[in-house]
């Protein structure tokens, strides 16, 4: 008897670590180890695993390690990877309507863009999320796209016939081919060596991507041309986020508010120290007059409205809050 009372008991104690196990969420983004991105996933993985009695772990997977953007929405849908930061165009494909934050100009400065994207309108679209199968969690901040390359861009003159590698989307490649570039889609991790044997002519990015992914060892200008907005957002996978109890629901939350804000401040300090970096490393800073670009850019809202669903309602709001 007694023996068969330790073999049970040996049971349940084996039994435990498992039920004790903690849920590992698993995080990825796709940008280096000293972006913004990477400030924000730290503060998320400090806040959840501080405040969850270690239930919860976060595993933090940088520089396209769990895959591109896309494939980390297609992943997070399944439930394979559990959160992930992403720009909005590579959510165009699954919900059209993020199309309306590639408009050309569509903001004025990253804090008049942010401070859109902070109230109702950004709950608005974070909400769409959930159709696809993924919980919006917060607005990051967002990114300001300027030129860069081996010419100076001083004026849409400038732009004629360079080839500009650009994101893949109808806001980016017809805004470029209207400022009289040749916009050339293609992965981000083959700008490099298409800059340095003069594929192309130039890309798009904010700075401190230029100066993180090592851009200014092969160019000579970034040119403040200020096209796009881009905003960034955490996004966490359905069938992730439902296994949480409510209490960690609401931790994860408070995570992903506190992991926004860190986001917020590195990417002005990171902009910043870019650059600083740029001059230092001798790329020249152009600072165009931005009104002919504008103009020229703007001239093509209506048609990019048309292929977007509820384009023009939308754009309506996030004028209302301009």
């Amino acid at each position: 008897m007694n023996i068969l009372k330790s073999l049970a008991l040996s049971s349940v104690f084996i039994s435990l670590p498992s039920l004790a196990s903690a849920l590992d969420i698993t995080f990825g983004h796709t940008l280096a180890l000293d972006s913004h991105y990477q400030v924000a996933a730290e503060k998320f993985k400090e806040v959840v695993e501080a405040g969850s009695d270690g239930e919860l772990t976060v595993s933090i997977f940088p520089q396209s390690q769990l895959g591109g953007e896309v494939r980390m929405i297609q992943s997070a849908r399944t439930g394979s990877i559990g959160a992930f930061i992403t720009a909005a165009p590579p959510l165009e494909n699954t919900l059209p309507e993020f199309g309306v934050f590639s408009l050309p100009y569509l903001f004025d400065s990253v804090d008049q863009a942010n401070g859109v994207l902070q109230g109702p309108v950004g709950d608005m679209f974070l909400e769409k999320l959930s159709s696809a199968g993924m919980v919006g969690m917060n607005f990051f901040s967002v990114f300001e796209r300027s030129v860069f390359g081996t010419s100076p861009v001083n004026s849409v003159q400038d732009m004629q016939g360079l080839k500009i590698r650009v994101l893949q989307g109808p806001g980016f490649i017809e805004t470029y081919d209207a400022l009289g570039a040749q916009s050339t889609p293609m992965a981000y991790s083959e700008v490099f060596v298409a800059l340095q044997n003069g594929v192309v002519d130039g890309a798009e990015a904010s700075p401190e991507q230029v100066v993180q992914d090592r851009f200014v060892e092969v160019i000579d200008n970034f040119s403040m041309t200020k096209i796009h907005y881009m905003p960034s957002m955490l996004v966490m996978s359905d069938v992730i986020f439902n296994q949480l109890t409510p209490e960690q629901q609401e931790l994860v939350r408070e995570a992903s508010a506190q992991a926004r804000d860190a986001s917020l401040e590195a990417y002005k300090q990171t902009y910043a120290d870019a650059l600083v970096t740029l001059e230092e490393s001798g790329v020249a800073i152009n600072e165009p007059d931005l009104a002919e670009f504008q103009d020229a850019a703007l001239a093509l809202w209506p048609r990019l409205l048309e292929g977007i669903p509820d384009g023009e309602a939308n754009l309506e709001l996030i004028q209302e809050q301009l």
